[in-house]
């Protein structure tokens, strides 16, 4: 009597599959939000894809690198630098200036990369604001840039609006979900096990053969890339970017308590922490002063009593393990 064989390939895609599709609807529905929503919810919108992809390149760097970066916003400054630059003065599409300005940023990083790794721990945190400030002060004091007042995104002053608002959200969304499958790729890999070996320890991984110099140099490039597309799809949105915003603090502020809210070095902390993020500011924004208190407050909070993040929480209350690829076993044959 012959009995049936059963593939665990084909288990793992009868699991994957309801999930895949999951995820193509939910595509869908997002890519076609913009012939539904409003103008406000697209901004919102833009806005929440962004600082999502600003969260998950400092949880990258950070939390699975051990690279505390307390100016990662410099990327945010020079990607959205670069697209204006680009489009006004060649008189390019912005959404086809908007892969070379990322790729720009990269180059950037690649060229501050060697005297930044210089330093560690606690210098390294400071140095990457220390460069984001040395940007933004040359920002201000370039009429080339428009020093303190900036820039307008001059090539969309012929776009009409549901066009304009229609095409930011789209590049927001692709953005979005590049940085999600980089990320998650990232995490799946080899470079997510050096990284997480790095942030260890350092003399450890290297003992272990793993190159730690490029580890470092490519999870810093990997975060540039996401920051800066980020950053420039923000500033495409305002139609107008300037020194004080692009170079702000708040930009690393909101992406590391995002990343302490949902769970400092998962993937899902990120996606959580933005959520929650967005949802506070959109009920207790109003309240000014009393909002950053009670934000402060949480973090605090969440630090002390709950130091995995909120992920951590739903783990442990449901004993969830979302990396590892569940199927059933195959039944015993028949006799």
């Amino acid at each position: 009597m012959t009995h049936p064989v059963h593939s665990p390939a084909a288990g793992l895609v009868r699991t994957r599959a309801p999930w895949l599709a999951l995820a193509a609807a939910t595509g869908v529905t997002l890519a076609a939000l913009p012939w539904y929503a409003d103008f406000s919810q697209l901004r919102l919108l833009v806005e929440m894809l962004t600082v999502l992809t600003m969260a998950l390149a400092w949880n990258l760097l950070a939390g699975y690198g051990g690279l505390v970066a307390v100016g990662q916003h410099v990327f945010v400054g020079v990607g959205a630098y670069c697209l204006f630059v680009l489009s006004n003065r060649l008189q390019l599409n912005p959404w086809l200036v908007l892969p070379l300005s990322t790729a720009l940023t990269v180059g950037f990083a690649w060229a501050c990369a060697w005297p930044m790794f210089r330093l560690s721990g606690a210098y390294f945190a400071v140095g990457s604001w220390v460069l984001a400030e040395m940007l933004r002060i040359l920002a201000q004091n370039s009429e080339t840039l428009g020093a303190g007042a900036g820039m307008p995104l001059e090539t969309m002053g012929d776009v009409d609006r549901w066009t304009r608002n229609a095409g930011v959200y789209w590049a927001a969304l692709a953005v979005g979900i590049a940085a999600l499958l980089v990320v998650r790729g990232v995490l799946r890999g080899r470079l997510g096990l050096a990284l997480m070996s790095v942030r260890d320890g350092e003399v450890a991984a290297t003992a272990c053969g793993v190159a730690v110099a490029r580890t470092k140099l490519q999870v810093w490039l990997i975060a540039a890339a996401m920051s800066g597309a980020a950053g420039a799809v923000a500033y495409m949105n305002t139609l107008q970017v300037s020194p004080d915003a692009s170079f702000s603090l708040n930009w690393t502020a909101a992406a590391i308590f995002i990343s302490v809210l949902g769970g400092i070095g998962t993937f899902e902390g990120p996606l959580l922490g933005t959520a929650l993020y967005f949802l506070l500011r959109q009920y207790f924004s109003e309240y000014g002063t009393g909002y950053l208190i009670g934000t402060g407050l949480l973090a605090i909070v969440t630090m002390m009593y709950l130091p995995g993040g909120l992920w951590s929480f739903f783990t442990r209350r449901w004993r969830l393990d979302p990396f590892r690829l569940r199927h059933r076993a195959p039944p015993p044959p028949s006799r």
